[in-house]
């Protein structure tokens, strides 16, 4: 869903809502046309009806038999033209009287005619005007939403004269586009009748397409900023790979190092006792020379007494003062020998301390490759 999000563009996303917030407003636009029309208007249709039934044919009725022809269009003229009424001769070939008055269009006139007024009266009943007038309605609905009048059987009296019939004519609702461009193209400040619900549907349809509009885009910036934290995480897992490669060398080197350092803290120790020895046997050598020139020296004193024959050269160092530099140089080489020993130790130490930061690397870069994980689109970078 982020790879769809950060793959629009703005070329993409003002058509592509645009478009859908056309079509879903010719949706709600033709449902309210529907609602408006067929359901709320003819149910007022149906209640004038209703009530006309009750009150027209007696009214009509005592004014044709009173002769008071304007008063009758004057009645008939009161729908304002928005519906039709028509009153005929008994025997409904003849228009007596009709309504005169046109509401903005032609909706019904069309139908007033003999052939139309028959097709009319199978939709909504026709009133017969009778002298005496009627005292009861013949025709009546039992509510707004019923699709045809109930007769009563016993309203119409007998004996009574037939002067006319009384149709009312339904207005045809207009075309659904052309009430739309009605709507687009007539007064907008006019919020009367099915317009008021246009315009209501248009600006909803405006503010839910910008909605989408800053959603989407808001959603772009979430993913673009997400992409920015994955980039972010993927260069410090670079990073911590580059330093742990560079712990794992360095730790190699100095294993290699360590290794070298014991070797020769093992042959140095070797020599030193080598030496040691040598020195130690140097110096019981040395000291039986001096004991034999001690024996030597008393011999030589009584021969000199006898015959002074045979006289020694002294030796250029005493045997005992090179006895004292050797036994000083026995512990010096092996407190030498011993320091090359810790010194191994600390090496030996420190590559354990570099093994250990190498594990404490590992996991950081695990830890961080988890996480990253964890996020949408993220390469799995943790190390093998």
């Amino acid at each position: 869903m982020d790879k769809f999000f950060l793959s629009i563009n703005n070329r993409i996303l003002l058509p592509v809502v645009f478009l859908g917030g056309v079509i879903v407003w010719l949706i709600l636009c033709e449902a309210h046309y529907q609602s408006y029309w067929n359901a709320t208007i003819y149910r007022v249709q149906t209640t004038d009806f209703n009530l006309l039934h009750h009150t027209l044919p007696t009214t009509l009725s005592e004014l044709i038999i009173a002769g008071r022809d304007d008063e009758v269009q004057n009645v008939l003229d009161s729908t304002y033209g928005i519906f039709g009424l028509v009153v005929t001769d008994p025997s409904g070939e003849t228009i007596l009287y009709k309504t005169n008055k046109e509401y903005h269009r032609k909706s019904w006139q069309a139908k007033a005619t003999p052939e139309g007024l028959l097709e009319e009266g199978k939709k909504e009943p026709f009133d017969v005007l009778t002298d005496p007038p009627p005292l009861e309605p013949v025709w009546q609905h039992e509510s707004p939403r019923a699709q045809a009048a109930v007769r009563d059987q016993n309203a119409l009296n007998a004996g009574t004269r037939v002067i006319g019939h009384l149709y009312y004519v339904r207005p045809d609702p207009p075309p659904f586009l052309e009430d739309l461009a009605g709507f687009i193209t007539t007064n907008p400040a006019e919020l009367s009748g099915a317009k008021r619900g246009y315009l209501f549907i248009t600006l909803t349809t405006i503010g839910f397409g910008l909605v989408v509009i800053l959603l989407v885009m808001l959603r772009q910036r979430m993913v673009e900023m997400r992409q920015i934290e994955i980039d972010h995480i993927q260069r410090e897992l670079d990073i911590r790979k580059k330093a742990l490669e560079h712990l794992s060398s360095e730790l190699v080197a100095q294993k290699s190092r360590k290794t070298w350092l014991e070797r020769e803290a093992d042959e140095s120790y070797k020599r030193a006792l080598s030496l040691k020895q040598s020195l130690e046997k140097l110096r019981d050598s040395l000291a039986l020379v001096n004991a034999n020139a001690n024996n030597n020296n008393g011999v030589v004193g009584q021969g000199a007494q006898n015959s002074q024959a045979i006289k020694i050269r002294p030796a250029v160092h005493p045997p005992s003062a090179l006895l004292e530099e050797i036994e000083q140089l026995i512990p010096a080489l092996t407190d030498n020998a011993g320091s090359l020993k810790s010194q191994a130790t600390l090496l030996h130490d420190y590559c354990a301390i570099l093994e250990q930061r190498q594990t404490e690397m590992r996991t950081i870069v695990e830890h961080a490759s988890t996480r990253a994980q964890q996020l949408p689109d993220v390469l799995d970078m943790s190390p093998r």
